[in-house]
């Protein structure tokens, strides 16, 4: 389609060409969304679709129409949306297929705390109750709890209701009761909904707005309003949120999903994605950077000394530096505790291990046995090609019968998990050691390994079978003055970019429960620490560190990690 000068002249236009030109600090992601729109823009016909300008920019205008800020410096001012927030808008309510119906039926939309969320979802809200022409339309903010749901709420309510409210909002036909925002000629609702809410039936969801999405435990809301809204013409779910600490969480798990379609890797022409947060190799005390996750900066209407103040915070009490990383940048984080962070982790992270590193060099590998109803690992590490780099691939195995109940339980998805093929489900409730051992002997093989090192815990028949099938096994205590050396070289070369993996978010999500203690001997150990409080497993780092711990032993020897007190010399 050709671009108009007054579509030019737009402000969703002006932001696309400002992102391109590198006239305004972005992440990558936004970058790829603006590159995106001009794809779909140069594919249109070809795809079914069509740029509508005027429905498009009529949200836009809705804004400072109809409401005013209601608190704040801004209080009884019109109510006018930033640049980014106009980009979004315009493209969810642009693009329509040949009915004329929406295109985009999905948002997913991702910022910092403080950068306009809660306001802005009010007055979508509004705007799908009145001028989307939806009769009897049902507007639900779903939220792990009600509590968290009325905020949105509330402010619509304020729109409406505020003393410094633009007048024009109850003549149109907007009323607040206790519970419910209307609006009149069109018989449309607005309500909160929560995990906790008293009753979730007989909802028709219209627009259902998932409200800090991080937090939700599960998807149970979410699935309830979709399903609701399948008898609805254009229905719109739209998840805001800001990044969390559980890196194993639905919506991290959702937004990774989403990345695969903002980059080209899988394809959804339904969805709509801007992920404002910095880039994986980013600095995050560099405070260039911090304008990537707060769009609002830009403007001026997030001002740069509110967040120097919260950095100052966490840089004197380093405890509340995920939380500034999470809230402020819009950064995962992994733990309250954190060993290695997850974006040390992701740079070792390659598309596919070569075989050929472990056809050339050859492997150490390690079995952690788990007892049997929890998750046992198997892992194979190369010894170093010639420029140091190692190669780490970890099997995960649990008992097939126990998934749900265990995906209920540590509040991950484990069901995903296996049908992906990142966990190998053995049949039964118990985890099936003869399988285990069987897939062992293979990939023992396969990756060449030279000798497996062994738990002493619960292995003794698990050792005498891999032996009876030839295979060089060596116990390897997990006391602390053993499991030391190898961890903190584990750590190094993780630090390094010495050790590479293929993505697994399984081994993404047990990273992030460990923690290290330390003896009075300055001897390291991982542990579970209190991960263990929230279903998190550590099996596969173990496992890993301990294939490493082989490797750094004297080639032609016994493993030196047998003897609990034996000293290491490399």
């Amino acid at each position: 389609m050709e671009i108009t000068k007054e579509m030019k002249n737009s402000g969703p236009f002006k932001y696309a060409y400002s992102v391109l030109s590198d006239e305004i600090i972005v992440g990558d992601k936004i970058k790829k969304a603006v590159t995106r729109f001009f794809g779909w823009i140069e594919t249109d016909l070809e795809d079914g679709y069509h740029l509508d300008h005027s429905a498009g920019m009529h949200i836009i205008d809705f804004y400072p129409t109809f409401l005013n800020h209601t608190k704040g410096k801004l209080q009884g001012q019109q109510f006018t949306l930033q640049p980014f927030q106009q980009f979004t808008m315009y493209n969810v309510f642009g693009w329509k297929d040949k009915n004329g119906n929406r295109r985009i039926n999905t948002v997913y939309d991702k910022r910092a705390k403080k950068n306009g969320k809660s306001a802005e979802m009010a007055g979508l809200a509004m705007y799908c109750l009145s001028f989307d022409m939806e009769m009897e339309a049902e507007i639900y903010v779903g939220a792990t709890k009600e509590d968290q749901a009325r905020i949105c709420w509330n402010q619509a309510k304020q729109f409406i209701s505020s003393p410094v409210a633009n007048p024009m909002v109850k003549q149109l036909g907007f009323y607040v009761r206790q519970r419910i925002i209307g609006f009149t000629p069109t018989a449309s609702i607005m309500q909160p909904l929560g995990g906790d809410s008293k009753t979730q039936d007989g909802i028709n969801s219209q627009l259902s707005i998932i409200d800090e999405y991080h937090a939700h435990k599960d998807d149970s809301v979410k699935e309830n309003l979709e399903s609701s809204s399948v008898q609805r013409r254009q229905p719109i779910t739209w998840h805001i949120t800001t990044a969390g600490t559980n890196i194993a969480s639905v919506c991290k798990n959702y937004e990774d999903s989403v990345i695969e379609v903002l980059e080209g890797r899988k394809i959804d022409n339904h969805l709509w994605i801007m992920i404002h947060d910095l880039d994986d190799t980013d600095d995050w005390e560099d405070k260039n950077n911090w304008y990537k996750a707060n769009p609002l900066m830009e403007s001026g209407a997030l001002d740069m000394e509110s967040l120097e103040k919260e950095y100052i915070k966490a840089k004197n009490q380093p405890s509340k530096i995920p939380n500034f990383k999470t809230k402020h940048l819009n950064k995962w984080v992994d733990a309250l505790e954190i060993w290695i962070p997850n974006e040390i982790w992701k740079r070792n992270e390659i598309e596919k291990i070569p075989i050929s590193a472990f056809e050339n060099y050859g492997s150490y590998s390690a079995l952690d046995l788990s007892s049997t109803i929890d998750l046992t690992a198997d892992a194979f590490l190369s010894e170093p090609d010639e420029d140091g780099v190692r190669y780490l691939k970890v099997y995960l195995y649990c008992p097939e019968d126990t998934i749900d109940k265990r995906s209920k339980e540590d509040k991950v998805p484990y069901r995903y998990w296996c049908d992906s093929g990142y966990i190998i489900a053995t049949p039964g409730e118990v985890c099936d050691y003869n399988i285990i051992e069987q897939n062992h002997v293979q990939f023992c093989g396969k990756y060449r390994s030279k000798r497996t090192e062994l738990d002493k815990w619960n292995a003794t028949s698990t050792a005498t079978n891999l032996m009876d099938a030839n295979i060089e096994v060596s116990y390897f205590s997990q006391a602390i003055s053993n499991m030391s050396f190898p961890t903190k070289q584990f750590e190094k070369m993780i630090y390094e970019g010495t050790i590479k993996y293929e993505y697994n978010p399984v081994l993404e999500w047990m990273l992030s429960g460990c923690v290290k203690v330390e003896d009075p001997n300055a001897n390291v150990k991982i542990h579970k620490g209190r991960s263990h409080k929230h279903g998190k497993r550590i099996d596969g780092i173990i496992a890993s560190i301990m294939a490493l711990g082989g490797s750094l032993s004297m080639k032609d020897s016994p493993s030196k990690y047998s003897k609990e007190q034996e000293k290491i010399y490399v």
